[in-house]
Order: structure tokens, then sequence, then C-alpha cells
């Protein structure tokens, strides 16, 4: 008789803890919210407690084209985000343009290299999208000034983490060509575009597709 008196006792305990806990706050483990973060849709069970979300570090800080880890020695945790650049009217990804300048006594850089918004669609547009206008012509309304080059060097393409386009294709036309073509596709090695032996003027669009839309780069150099 003894057992089922404190087992009585027990449950009503547990019972009126829950009771109260109830009052005071809202917890639920099993909430699926969706995310939208720089325009890319994500999905992910969190837990929502008194009506703040809570989702795991690494998940938010890898969406953020951040590099996330833990050291056990120090007790810290580190964030350490990328450069992100996106496009001020609709968001889209802008990729790090860069060329790779040496010096005679072999010092290395890279050297940025400006873009021209060269137009854009994102998540309301119709596919397949075309430009409206020549990669040269806006080259030519903005007055832009062509980056000096040395022959066969090489540009460096690089977008955020987490957000390269699914596809991606470069085009490059010389300037005796621009009133004829738009320009030719040329290949990347990995994020490197080998650039022409053949000295001129040469304008060069970086267009990228993605799930939600596309979006168009564009830049100038002059080999010589």
């Amino acid at each position: 008789m003894r057992k089922y008196i404190i087992a009585s006792i027990v449950c009503v305990f547990v019972v009126i803890t829950v009771a109260a806990y109830g009052a005071s706050s809202s917890l639920d483990f099993l909430t699926s919210e969706k995310f939208v973060i720089n325009g890319a849709d994500k999905r992910l069970s969190v837990i929502n407690y008194n009506g703040h979300a809570y989702v795991p570090l690494r998940f938010v800080a890898e969406q953020m084209a951040a590099d996330v880890y833990f050291r056990e020695d120090k007790r810290t945790t580190y964030i350490q985000q990328y450069s992100v650049k996106f496009d001020e009217r609709i968001l889209t990804p802008v990729p790090s343009v860069a060329y790779e300048k040496k010096t005679e006594s072999g010092i290395v850089w890279m050297q940025e290299i400006p873009l021209l918004d060269g137009n854009a669609c994102w998540t309301d547009c119709f596919k397949p999208y075309t430009w409206p206008s020549p990669a040269s012509e806006i080259i030519k309304q903005a007055e832009y000034p062509p980056v000096a080059v040395k022959p066969e060097s090489d540009i460096v393409i690089t977008y955020p983490k987490g957000m390269k386009p699914l596809m991606l294709e470069i085009t490059m036309v010389s300037e005796s060509d621009a009133g004829k073509k738009e320009g030719k596709a040329v290949p990347l090695d990995g994020n490197r575009l080998h650039l022409p032996k053949q000295p001129g003027r040469y304008t060069i669009s970086i267009n990228a597709n993605w799930d939600q839309g596309q979006a168009r780069s564009i830049f100038a150099i002059d080999v010589k």
C-alpha cells in the first residue's frame, strides 16, 4: 500500500511540474521551419522556445558563407566569414574577380578587377532569360576603363562559399569583333581563366545560373 501512495505522489508531482512549466513557457522540439538565406530556400527542424527559433550554429554559419569549428583545448567556438557581395537590387551573389600579378622579383599578389552589373533575373524571371544588351555596349555606355594585364596571365573567378552557380559560362570578345558578335565561350581551368597571348582589348562576361535565376557580370581588359 505504501508503494502505491509513493507512486501516486510522484505522478501528482510530475503533473504539477509540467503544468507549472507550461504556464510559464512554451517548448516545441518538432517545429519545421523554412528559411530563405541569401535568396536560397532552406528547411530545417528547429526548437521553438517561447517564440524564438533555435537552430544549429553550423547550419546558420555555413549558409552565411562562413566556417565554424570548436577548439576543445580553449573551449571556444570560432566563426570565420568569407567576403560576400550581393547585387544591391535583387541580392544575387556577385563573384570576386582578380588577376594574378607577378613582379620581376617573383612576388605574386591578386589585384581585384571592378565589375559592371550586366543585368540579372531572380526568383520571378522567365526562362530561358536573354540579356537585353550586349556586354560590349554596356562597357561603352559606362565608359569602363579596361584593366591592363599581361599576355597569357590568369584571372581568378570565385563565388562566396555555398553560393557557387549551378552553371557558369564565361564569354570573351575582342574589340574588333564587338560589333559582330557577343563573344565566344572560353573554358575555365578550375576557377582560372587563361588570357590570350594576342594583344588587344577584350570584353568578358560572367554568366551564372542558379535555381533562383541568372546574373551577369562584365569587365574589360587590355592585354599588352
